[in-house]
């Protein structure tokens, strides 16, 4: 083990007495202290001391409490997908807990409709837990399901699939348990109470709310209990394209008022050629394997896989701005019914297309996260805003001032620009994204695989370019806050004592003081300071 020169001596005095309690749960190499300093976007950054890896809530508990009674900061860390600093130390004297071997299914209750499962249980692990009880959460997973976990999701908020219809995944929660900085570990809704099954999130002051988007600020996730819907039966796909993203955006803000989208999301053209998550749409047998296997008969399943062949992705750079919808209906003639409406919105403003996307990204909804990287391996990033449904039309129009403006600036460092769009239940949501060349660093060769990213390894860093694509981010941010938008993943990204009245942050203080006294869990997180 080699640590920094700077490290204190009692620092190493708490390792030792972490390493003595937990054993091999504890790693401090070099070479996985450096990982631990990286996110998708920002690096690098400040390795921690050490990297404790619990099996049991019992351990994550030991691990906060031994490392708080010693000074030492905890940050917690979950599939590792995050570009907000959310899970990168402030401070060399910081331990991270990595959830991902609490990945436990708890407990499904279908009488009941919840299911409880570990902070570190991936999305995809929990919807095949859920496979055969025809039962499904409400938001049901982000497209990188195979590595986020539902701990992450909780600490930053998440949306994709199911969340037009039921909002993001703090809308699906009905509880959590948490490790707080001395070591107690709490459960909120009635499954904090005595006796009680956790199939309600009230009874009282909802404690859980505290919790959610948090990014371990005030405690540090070790279960959730969410609650289940009926899996709805029928299924059905559209897709539309647009000249314009004001076209586009109207369209979508009138079918979310429709309630009859589950998911769906809106993009230009650059994202439909540069984004390896939209091409993989072309994968050949593979993508021909999914969608057949996804149909509702073996039938219809080869049907609409010879149609996804056929149609290719050509088809999306005849438009501008192309959208693309799931719509889901318990019975047959429920789904037409929904899907006329939906095509007449959609005609109204744009012209329909193949729908071959929104199919391909159902028939394997957790697929690898090759979208983390451009086409051709560039570095990828996004940022993003929501705003009310009627102000959707005045953020797409400051939204394409702002990148008309910045044209020049992202040209002469080499910055490829696309949107994206989508509604979750009553919010419209807009997602700049960011593509350059830069190194290819550890975290993204093991994310999207080695084999992958083979050919650009050897690209050099260039901190230049990533420094201008921070400076267009920033102005992102300000821009959304300066027309009332809010964003979810705040971490150590997003401005959050900036845009709250002083009244209001001061509330966010007094909390983290209470429940962290020292300041020593996740400093620094939504701007909260030791």
């Amino acid at each position: 083990m080699t640590l920094t020169a700077h490290v204190r001596a009692d620092d190493l005095m708490a390792l030792d007495a972490l390493q003595r309690a937990l054993g091999d749960r504890v790693i401090a190499d070099s070479a996985t202290r450096d990982y631990y300093a990286n996110d998708i976007f920002w690096q690098p950054g400040i390795p921690p001391l050490a990297i404790v890896l619990p099996q049991t809530r019992e351990e994550a508990a030991e691990a906060v409490r031994l490392a708080t009674e010693a000074g030492l900061s905890v940050v917690p860390r979950g599939g590792g997908m995050s570009y907000t600093k959310g899970y990168l130390p402030d401070r060399a004297d910081s331990i991270v807990i990595d959830s991902r071997k609490l990945d436990r299914i708890l407990e499904v209750n279908a009488e009941d409709r919840y299911i409880t499962v570990e902070a570190g249980c991936t999305w995809e692990k929990l919807n095949e837990a859920l496979e055969g009880t025809g039962l499904r959460t409400g938001y049901w997973g982000p497209l990188s399901g195979i590595n986020a976990t539902v701990g992450g999701a909780l600490s930053q908020n998440s949306a994709f699939f199911g969340s037009a219809l039921n909002g993001v995944v703090a809308d699906s929660v009905l509880g959590v348990t948490i490790v707080l900085a001395d070591g107690r570990v709490v459960t909120t809704g009635s499954g904090g109470r005595v006796g009680a099954k956790p199939f309600t999130r009230y009874g009282g002051p909802d404690l859980t709310g505290l919790f959610l988007g948090d990014n371990g600020a005030f405690g540090i996730k070790v279960a959730a209990t969410l609650k289940l819907w009926p899996r709805p039966q029928e299924v059905g796909f559209l897709s539309f394209g647009f000249s314009t993203m004001m076209a586009m955006a109207a369209a979508q803000v009138e079918m979310a008022r429709t309630r009859l989208v589950s998911e769906g999301f809106g993009i230009d053209r650059n994202k439909a050629e540069h984004s390896a998550s939209v091409n993989r749409i072309s994968d050949g047998l593979k993508a021909l394997g999914n969608v057949a296997a996804a149909g509702k008969s073996m039938l219809q399943g080869i049907r609409d896989a010879v149609g996804v062949v056929a149609a290719g992705t050509s088809f999306l750079k005849a438009h501008e701005f192309t959208l693309h919808i799931v719509c889901e209906a318990r019975t047959p003639s429920e789904l037409e019914a929904a899907l006329a409406e939906l095509r007449a919105v959609g005609q109204k403003h744009g012209t329909e297309i193949e729908n071959t996307v929104p199919k391909v990204m159902r028939s394997k909804p957790f697929g690898p996260v090759r979208g983390m990287l451009g086409l051709n391996g560039e570095r990828w990033v996004p940022i993003h805003a929501v705003f009310p449904l009627s102000d959707a039309q005045k953020a797409v129009e400051a939204n394409d001032a702002y990148f008309a403006s910045k044209k020049a600036f992202m040209e002469e460092h080499g910055i490829m620009y696309s949107v994206m769009s989508m509604t979750v239940a009553n919010e419209f949501f807009l997602e700049p994204a960011f593509y350059w060349q830069d190194e290819i660093t550890p975290l993204h060769a093991s994310s999207v695989g080695h084999d992958i990213v083979k050919p650009w390894l050897s690209r050099p860093a260039n901190p230049k370019t990533r420094n201008a694509v921070a400076e267009l981010r920033r102005g992102c941010q300000e821009l959304y806050a300066s027309l009332g938008g809010a964003s979810w993943q705040v971490a150590r990204d997003y401005p959050y004592a900036e845009v709250l009245s002083p009244e209001t942050w001061s509330l966010a203080q007094d909390i983290k003081k209470a429940l962290d006294p020292r300041g020593l869990m996740n400093p620094g997180s939504l701007g909260l300071a030791r």
